[in-house]
């Protein structure tokens, strides 16, 4: 019979989101590809402390792969690492929210390609990477991932605006006490008059919310300073991320 013709291995940049064991020496990695989307492939002998492919198989590695499409997973033949992001893994805070970013991606359909995704999960790794070593630093990198990741989603929470009945919500520029009721679940600030539409409503300051409009505007990770937040808006800021992703 004659021979089936072998597959042309491809090149692709990705960045690893998560990585298996298979068998008893092989990993299986989940990666994100500005060209191919989120993808599984096998890294065969990767658990051997002598192989090559180790190193880039580990979570958010950001690594350039040349693989071969397999029967059930593609199978990758060489590696390259650009940035192992190797202070990530020696900071328990840094793997925690480096993990929850790569989480987020992870929860997109497979091969669906988004260089956009992709580079926003590049900035993110590589500012927390050498983020000072203050838990706010690294919390602010991350929430503007978060910011950035709900508005390329189609998410991004209605601001400044009643989700429910359009109306203007007026703030004086000045006014950094104001509380506003925010609704994770209808998608946005709310006025007075439909507030009682969500029960479950947040009440959070005007001065996060103005920080969650810089966020989501900021090409890069503004520093601490530029938000001049206080401790109370920080936690509303806080507040009004994880329960924007957990009715998403």
């Amino acid at each position: 019979m004659p021979r089936t013709a072998a597959s042309a291995p491809y090149p692709t940049r990705g960045v690893v989101l998560r990585s298996r064991p298979l068998g008893e020496k092989d990993r299986v990695m989940t990666i994100l590809s500005p060209e191919r989307g989120k993808f599984a492939a096998v890294a065969r002998g990767a658990r051997g402390p002598k192989s090559n492919l180790a190193p880039v198989s580990q979570a958010f590695t950001l690594a350039r792969f040349l693989i071969v499409h397999g029967r059930s997973l593609d199978i990758v033949t060489q590696a390259q690492i650009e940035n192992a992001h190797t202070h990530i893994a020696t900071d328990v805070l840094k793997t925690a929210w480096a993990s929850y970013l790569c989480e987020l991606c992870d929860t997109v359909p497979e091969h669906l390609p988004d260089e956009m995704l992709f580079e926003l999960l590049c900035v993110a790794l590589a500012r927390i990477d050498v983020a000072a070593e203050t838990a706010l630093a690294v919390e602010m990198v991350g929430r503007w991932f978060e910011a950035h990741f709900m508005d390329l989603l189609g998410h991004a929470p209605t601001l400044g605006r009643c989700v429910a009945c359009g109306e203007k919500i007026n703030i004086a520029a000045t006014d950094t006490t104001q509380r506003l009721a925010f609704s994770p679940v209808l998608g946005g600030t709310l006025c007075q008059s439909c507030g009682p539409r969500d029960p479950q409503r947040l009440s959070l300051a005007v001065q996060s919310l103005r920080a969650l409009r810089r966020l989501e505007r900021a090409v890069e990770p503004p520093a601490l300073e530029e938000l001049a937040l206080s401790t109370a808006a920080r936690h509303d800021l806080r507040q009004c991320g994880i329960y924007s992703i957990a009715a998403f």
